[in-house]
């Protein structure tokens, strides 16, 4: 019940808050498209969509597996949208329920508050931080806390370099640090590809790739 509460009240000051922004201009329609996967034992597979209406994440799908999705899996609906938007700095917040499926699942399903910050420290230097955890709304599911990555990149024109760092806490377990190095490539309107070189728990290496894809409709 306090969960619950909470959302509604921060759901109610995100909606005045974009609600305030949004009325001041004809939005612009984003559809993004995004796909991820990563080699030897840190494999998984990822895919989203999501549309952004001027400030507003209508919505937000998504599927994840990891390398084993006859056994477990997870997939998502959401919503939100930008709560900050300055020259330096902007935020991006939203709500997921997330189900996860599978043998291996227990039938879990959770409460997924997921935040964006986008940082720009110079017009070629910046980088941006995602944080979620996962809030069990049912005896199956178990907590979690997942940074899923904080990176620092510069822009050299088609193709950004960078490094960064990602963790993960799983229930009771310790802190699990996966550091890595990126290098970008902007291919204009066929997308970008993001490559990670990661350093996994135990010194085990594994390579991130990475592609995103933005469609965008003129108001």
């Amino acid at each position: 019940m306090r969960v619950a509460n909470c959302v509604c009240i921060v759901a109610a000051c995100v909606v005045v808050a974009l609600d305030t922004a949004s009325a001041q201009e004809p939005p612009k329609v984003d559809t993004h498209v995004i796909a991820r996967t990563a080699t030897d034992e840190g494999t998984y597979h990822y895919a989203q969509i999501f549309q952004q209406r001027g400030r507003w994440i209508l919505s937000d799908v998504g599927y994840i597996d990891f390398n084993e999705f006859d056994e477990y899996r997870e997939v998502w609906v959401g919503a939100g949208g930008v709560l900050l938007a300055t020259t330096h700095l902007s935020v991006i917040g939203e709500g997921h329920i997330v189900k996860a499926l599978g043998p291996s699942s227990g039938g879990a399903l959770y409460l997924q508050p997921w935040v964006l910050v986008a940082y720009h420290l110079t017009h070629k230097l910046g980088g941006e931080a995602v944080y979620f955890p996962y809030l069990p709304l049912n005896d199956a599911g178990r907590g979690q806390h997942v940074l899923e990555r904080a990176k620092l990149e510069y822009d050299f024109g088609h193709i950004k370099f960078g490094g960064g760092y990602a963790g993960l806490k799983s229930g009771p377990g310790a802190w699990k640090s996966k550091p890595f190095v990126t290098a970008t490539i902007k291919a204009g309107s066929i997308g970008a590809v993001e490559l990670w070189l990661q350093q996994l728990p135990g010194n085990r290496l594994t390579v991130h790739v990475r592609y995103a894809k933005t469609f965008r409709k003129a108001p």
